[in-house]
């Protein structure tokens, strides 16, 4: 079973509304320090004509470069909320004046001058002064255009707003994960582990192929003899034996082979196809029997299902088929997967069975995959189960897979429209 469409929707809307808050916090903080920055350039501005004036008018108080004066201008830095440091030319000398000592004027041979670094303009402010008695008298200062601690302020802001929505996006990708893990762990079915029976090696398997002559005469018997699809369809046309236990299963699995029951097959094989459906991906169903005209006996059959159960895992895929076969549903795996799978086990049961089964012919098996089509169960069920058909009608390989014509599907899908 798939996520409903409206939790990915969900999940689509609010990707999208975290991808907007980040671009509008990050754009939000970059318009704050661009303005920041032009209110502190007005403000320097201001502050350096009143520091001009103040170097004019303290002259005539104090007199050019006394005691009183130097004071008045360290004063002044003192209380700027953005001037950082000022020179002082004149005819007799440059003087330098700093608000904390050694951040802002360096002295090259033994003239004072502005650090050049990231935080000054690159052109300190400049203007001239009036002083009497003294001629070619101006005065620069130099500002520091950001201001750290409201720079700190709006990062930590934005990264405020970034983890909020990374915060509300990681829960929503979480819940959907929960809600996608419940779904699924519905449809799974506890199981039990029942004993391998211990045996001697087997002789070698002859080795699987995928028969395309084969594969096109299964194409051909399903599209003359499958049915329409509002008929009803009987378990007779694939499965053998007529057991009345099949009919009224009671539990999960039968006593005969610790196993799904053959009546559960069809409805559990549709579930997986839907679910495989929503999520894109692809199915194999396999069916498999032994070539012999008897029955097996019933611990000779739990043997076959023991190691079926041991090699493809997942009890709740695995049924019965009729009196001497097993169907078996492989999700996630396409054709060509489940084709190595079956030659893989095929050499498995030779080295495990050999006693058990010596004197009768081969495993036969018989495969179909969704390969990406809106498939119902009845119509893979019936692809199987015509090759299993073929492997025991042709000797060449006890493994023939189900070939699908896209073709000549959708021409049987339009026919039925």
């Amino acid at each position: 079973m798939a996520v409903s469409g409206k939790t990915s929707k969900a999940s689509s809307v609010i990707a999208t509304l975290c991808i907007v808050v980040y671009i509008a916090a990050v754009g939000f903080g970059v318009v704050r320090v661009i303005l920041d920055i032009g209110e502190r350039r007005s403000l320097a501005n201001r502050e350096f004509q009143e520091l001009a004036n103040r170097a004019s008018s303290a002259a005539v108080f104090h007199g050019f470069m006394s005691q009183g004066y130097q004071q008045a201008i360290r004063d002044f830095l003192g209380s700027s909320q953005t001037l950082l440091g000022a020179i002082i030319a004149s005819s007799s000398g440059d003087f330098a004046f700093e608000r904390f000592p050694g951040s802002s004027i360096v002295h090259a041979r033994g003239a004072p001058r502005f650090q050049t670094r990231i935080d000054f303009p690159r052109q300190p402010l400049f203007l001239p002064l009036r002083v009497e008695g003294q001629a070619h008298v101006s005065i620069q200062a130099v500002y520091r255009s950001v201001n750290a601690a409201f720079l700190l302020a709006v990062l930590r802001d934005t990264l405020f707003a970034v983890l909020i929505a990374l915060a509300v996006a990681f829960i929503t990708l979480l819940a959907e994960l929960t809600q996608k893990n419940s779904r699924i762990c519905q449809m799974a079915v506890p199981t039990g582990t029942a004993p391998a029976a211990k045996v001697a090696p087997a002789a070698k398997v002859a080795p699987a192929a995928k028969v395309a002559d084969a594969a096109e005469a299964a194409n051909a018997a399903v599209d003359r003899d499958f049915p329409p699809l509002d008929e009803p369809f009987a378990d007779d046309d694939y499965f053998a034996g007529d057991d009345a236990e099949a009919d009224s299963p009671h539990g999960l699995f039968t006593p005969r082979a610790n196993i799904g029951w053959e009546s559960y097959t069809h409805d559990r094989l549709a579930s997986e196809i839907h679910r495989c459906a929503s999520f894109e991906q692809d199915l194999v169903f396999v069916v498999m029997e032994f070539k012999y005209d008897k029955e097996l006996s019933d611990p000779l059959y739990r043997q076959f299902a023991d190691e079926t159960v041991a090699f493809f895992t997942m009890r709740d895929l695995i049924f019965e088929r009729g009196e001497k076969g097993i169907a078996i549903i492989i999700p996630s795996a396409d054709l060509d997967q489940g084709m190595a799978r079956a030659e893989e086990f095929l050499r498995r049961m030779d080295e495990k069975l050999p006693e058990a089964f010596e004197g009768r012919d081969k495993l036969c098996i018989g495969l179909s995959s969704r390969s990406g089509r809106l498939i119902e169960a009845e119509r893979l069920m019936m692809e199987a189960s015509t090759a299993l058909e073929k492997t025991q009608e042709d000797p060449v390989s006890p493994i023939v897979a189900f070939k699908s014509d896209p073709e000549k599907y959708r021409n049987f899908i339009r026919s039925r429209s």
